[in-house]
């Protein structure tokens, strides 16, 4: 199972540059990447003392399935995505927006990939983890992904996490 989680550090300039609390967001569906999706107010929340924000950068881990290699062990496919949107959850071009994630094994090791692009609403990365061998306990991937993005004078921040039990 995959726990998806979003903690959306969201900096929404207000009237004379007040910035509201940041607030954490958690998403289990997210609009398709190829759609524009409106209206349901999901990914929305609140910018803190009660000020809707503008736009939510929107973080995510996907588990894309397992590889199994050399001596039976096990590894999977990641992908982590960042997408920018505004309150009615439509994709919105920032000026800046990148992804970093890292998967870890329980023995240490670690895989990770980045990506960033300029004047753009999606950056995502695909890779996989190490190969894993054992017992169940061996088999447990942690995945971190640090999103970002800027938008004119703010900035947007968020960081998800999974962990992955490969069978």
């Amino acid at each position: 199972m995959i726990v998806r989680m979003a903690m959306a550090a969201v900096l929404v300039a207000g009237l004379f540059g007040v910035v509201p609390e940041a607030s954490a967001q958690r998403f289990e569906e997210i609009c398709p990447i190829d759609t524009e999706c409106g209206g349901d107010g999901e990914g929305g929340g609140t910018g803190g003392g009660g000020t809707a924000p503008t736009y939510v950068l929107q973080g995510v881990i996907q588990n894309q399935g397992y590889e199994t290699g050399p001596g039976g062990g096990k590894r999977v496919k990641i992908r982590g995505y960042s997408r920018f949107a505004d309150v009615n959850n439509n994709r919105v071009d920032a000026d800046f927006i990148s992804v970093r994630c890292n998967a870890y094994d329980a023995l240490g090791g670690y895989t990770t990939e980045y990506d960033d692009e300029s004047n753009g609403a999606l950056v995502d990365v695909h890779f996989a983890s190490n190969f894993v061998y054992g017992v169940s306990n061996y088999r447990r991937i942690t995945v971190v992904c640090v999103h970002n993005a800027t938008n004119g004078v703010n900035n947007y921040s968020a960081t998800s996490t999974a962990e992955i039990d490969i069978p």
